[in-house]
């Protein structure tokens, strides 16, 4: 019995270290403008042309991906290409299309945190270096992923964290502490914050 008991406690313990290993991956940092910027790649504005699902070989296995191509439509920071080039750029981010079903269930995603951008859709993203393998994510993750709502004046964005902690320790930026903000006021306080 006594041998059963410390397996027990054994198996409790490494199912611990692994819940707790999960958790601490998927804790975020909560970024500002001026950190979202300093960490990317690139800077820009957006329309989703398409969404496919592929793969990419990475660690003796298989990794599902998804491969976006966007029309850049306003650069803020970061190499484009040259000409035809520039107006169309091609990220790959690790995850999938669709909702991970089994037996009519649905499952967490490992790639839950990761955001899932909508063709057709118009974004503010800033974007990581793409990795020794091609792929790339957003900064912070949905912090750097800012949906463009409404249309011209109208124009607002916002990012899956409603915006919070953008304007955190950056007296000089006009955007609020959270919710939507103008497109043109989140324009005006990237280009202030990348020195433009």
């Amino acid at each position: 019995m006594r041998v059963t008991a410390v397996r027990r406690l054994l198996l409790t313990s490494a199912g611990a270290l692994l819940l707790a290993s999960y958790a601490s991956g998927t804790t975020l940092v909560q970024m500002n403008l001026a950190d979202l910027a300093g960490r990317a790649d690139k800077v820009f504005r957006g329309t989703v042309v398409s969404a496919k699902p592929g793969t990419v070989k990475a660690g003796g296995g298989d990794l599902p991906i998804v491969v976006y191509r966007l029309r850049v439509d306003e650069e803020f920071k970061g190499e484009f290409g040259e000409e035809k080039e520039k107006d169309l750029i091609e990220i790959r981010m690790v995850g999938t299309l669709k909702e991970i079903r089994h037996a009519g269930l649905s499952r967490f995603s490992p790639w839950r945190d990761v955001p899932r951008l909508e063709r057709g859709q118009e974004y503010v993203l800033f974007t990581t270096r793409p990795s020794w393998v091609g792929l790339s994510t957003t900064v912070g993750l949905g912090q750097g992923a800012f949906r463009i709502l409404g249309a011209g004046k109208e124009e607002q964005a916002v990012n899956a964290f409603g915006n919070l902690g953008l304007s955190r320790g950056m007296p000089r930026t006009a955007l609020p502490s959270g919710g939507a903000v103008p497109y043109a006021d989140l324009a005006r306080a990237i280009r202030a914050v990348l020195g433009e």
